[in-house]
């Protein structure tokens, strides 16, 4: 695999665990897309029940391995479980596909996602999903790879916890991720929700400006359009919604446990995706039995 001029690194990252999500109406009722639902044949047809893994880091180094963090002899377990069991990973667009225009899924559709852009993502995950003929998709925060790539270009030699744009591009290009956004600059105390003392149209136009400068950078150093939100940390606030919609978000990722069936002609059901965090000692089995 070539890594188009790119040094793989090998450094990896601390996390602070998801705070619990608040609930979140949509304020606005989201636009019906033109689809004949009742030429479906059934009901099979026009619904598909998807689970939806949450990883955050794969490493060989003993000390963050714990509830965000698991081998790659544990990832690649996972990957031989849904091999075994008739499973197919999908991608956003994939999901996105089935729900706006009725494209089918796989019998046993499953989603894959790693959050935060780590090195590891290229440098350990990357191998596995092509050795087993799978899919993921990557939520990249924006700040992270700006800052990363800039200090790339000062000492080459440097290792890095995040990937750099150089990177996220070859990731891009192998065909087994897709990209999606973590925020350019959201992922702290308060993730993408209301800041304390923050006023809700101030809120609005900061959050609206962080999301559009992440799909801005995104369109100039991989040539794709993201379409899926993953919230930092999970948290989100009123308001939050409308603020996807507007930056061009047709999706959402949660980190709410739980089952997601998704129904052609029913966008709403794209948002706020309920995904299963994988730690150390839950397996993907158990997690997919205890959401089934």
């Amino acid at each position: 695999m070539k890594l188009l001029f790119c040094t793989l690194l090998t450094t990896v990252c601390i996390f602070v665990a998801p705070a619990a999500v608040r609930a979140e109406p949509i304020e606005e009722p989201i636009t019906e897309p033109v689809f004949d639902t009742e030429a479906l044949t059934s009901t099979e047809a026009a619904e598909a029940s998807v689970p939806v893994i949450m990883y955050h880091l794969v490493t060989e180094k003993r000390k963050y391995i714990g509830k965000y963090g698991i081998t790659p002899a544990d990832f690649e377990a996972d990957l031989v479980y849904l091999r075994d069991q008739g499973y197919t990973t999908v991608v956003m667009a994939d999901l996105i596909d089935f729900v706006t225009a009725g494209t089918s899924l796989p019998d046993k559709p499953i989603l894959l996602t790693f959050d935060d852009g780590n090195s590891a993502d290229l440098l350990l995950v990357l191998p596995l999903l092509e050795k087993y003929d799978a899919r993921a998709v990557f939520s990249i925060i924006g700040e992270a790879a700006d800052r990363f790539t800039q200090q790339k270009t000062d000492n080459p030699k440097a290792k890095f916890p995040n990937l750099t744009w150089c990177e996220i591009k070859t990731l891009h290009e192998s065909g087994r991720a897709e990209i999606q956004s973590h925020g350019y600059d959201v992922h702290g105390k308060y993730g993408a929700g209301i800041r304390r003392g923050e006023g809700a149209d101030a809120y609005h136009a900061r959050l609206a400006a962080d999301l559009k400068k992440l799909q801005a950078l995104c369109q100039e150093h991989i040539g794709f359009e993201l379409t899926t939100f993953t919230y930092p940390l999970g948290i989100f606030s009123p308001g939050t919604q409308a603020v996807l919609e507007e930056v061009g978000f047709v999706a959402s990722l949660s980190c709410q446990e739980g089952r997601n069936v998704l129904t052609v002609g029913k966008p709403q059901d794209l948002f706020r995706l309920n995904r299963s965090n994988r730690p150390a000692n839950r397996p993907i089995g158990t997690l997919l039995e205890s959401i089934k």
